[in-house]
């Protein structure tokens, strides 16, 4: 991040005074430079390079402008322009939630080292659409996929670099619990390509952003011949009749699905309702360890493995979230991701 040379912050002295009429452009410029943009989701916390300013000061600094009449601007809707810039500036230093939409770009890694990129786009948040937003455990988990399948020699992916898709490996039918924005259920599908298709689902307040997200990454996924569907999935309903061998999925995903003390139980009679019962079948969950949800990852342990699955890997990494950080701040989470399968099989 660039500062004063003396390394400190600089103050908004430095920025431009009303007193001295500074020409809407310039003001423009500086509300440009103040972003607050929600950090990068990897195990280092990248941010956009920009000067650092001190933060009670930039609060004072940008509601002097909304306050202002900016009464030598030409016309109203430059002082609109200005006034709306400002606000804006404002609700993000009050956090993720008081943040308007946006778009993100994520780059995932595939097996040959390339990488591709998804954007997904997040409404405005309130307490009860979580599921609008892009959670670092998520982000973890795509990064991870190319990677998850190798002890599992049943279960191919192709690399979405090739223009060769090698048609003869065994399709795999995967369905993305809690898909939320996508990301996770998106990256499988474009590493798999068309040896793979993907059921992203959800509950009805988040399926449209969902389908939104997939049309926006139609051109990579088209290039890729990867099979995607959105839809409607309630875990506390158990389907009836029990879905067929063939309804079954070979390979399940969820990231960061345990916020409620009800969502244990849930979570793992879907997996059981929805699971194939074949060698290759596996469950692939990347869960935060929140200090407030450790019962319900216990519980979820235990359940998995009462229905008869057992882990086949796992493991714990750090990422970073935007969510709890004042001013744009980060916050590290630490997760833990673990690889199922039926331990009769195993």
């Amino acid at each position: 991040m660039i500062t004063a040379d003396n390394g400190e912050p600089l103050h908004v002295l430095d920025l431009p005074q009303l007193y001295m009429k500074p020409s809407s452009q310039d003001l423009l410029k500086v509300l440009e430079i103040l972003t607050v943009q929600p950090k990068t989701f990897g195990s280092v916390a990248r941010d956009v390079v920009k000067p650092s300013f001190q933060s009670a000061e930039v609060s004072r600094y940008l509601t002097s402008i909304i306050s202002s009449s900016l009464a030598w601007f030409d016309s109203d809707e430059l002082r609109e322009v200005v006034w709306d810039a400002a606000a804006a500036r404002l609700s993000e230093r009050a956090g993720r939630t008081a943040m308007p939409a946006l778009s993100r770009v994520f780059n995932i890694p595939t097996s040959s080292g390339e990488e591709f990129a998804l954007t997904l786009h997040e409404p405005s948040l309130t307490a009860d659409n979580l599921g609008m937003k892009t959670w670092v455990s998520s982000y973890l988990l795509s990064r991870r996929l190319h990677s998850l399948f190798d002890s599992v020699p049943e279960l191919v992916l192709s690399d979405h670099t090739s223009n060769n898709t090698v048609m003869e490996k065994p399709s795999i039918r995967a369905l993305e619990l809690g898909s939320g924005t996508g990301l996770v259920g998106l990256s499988f599908a474009i590493l798999g390509g068309a040896a793979a298709s993907i059921y992203l689902t959800d509950l009805p307040a988040i399926v449209p952003n969902l389908a939104h997200n997939v049309t926006l990454n139609s051109d990579i996924l088209l290039k890729s011949n990867a099979e995607v569907n959105t839809g409607v999935l309630d875990w506390s309903v158990v389907p009836q009749p029990a879905p067929t061998k063939e309804e079954r999925y070979t390979v399940i995903l969820a990231a960061d699905p345990l916020y409620s003390p009800d969502h244990p139980k849930w979570l793992v009679q879907t997996v059981e309702t929805w699971l194939s019962r074949g060698l290759d079948a596996r469950v692939v969950v990347e869960l935060p360890l929140r200090d407030a949800y450790l019962p319900q990852v216990r519980e979820f342990r235990q359940r998995m493995e009462d229905i008869g699955l057992a882990i086949v890997e796992e493991g714990k990494e750090s990422g970073y979230d935007d969510w709890e950080g004042a001013d744009g701040g980060s916050v590290e989470v630490h997760c833990w991701w673990s690889v199922w399968g039926w331990s009769e099989q195993l």
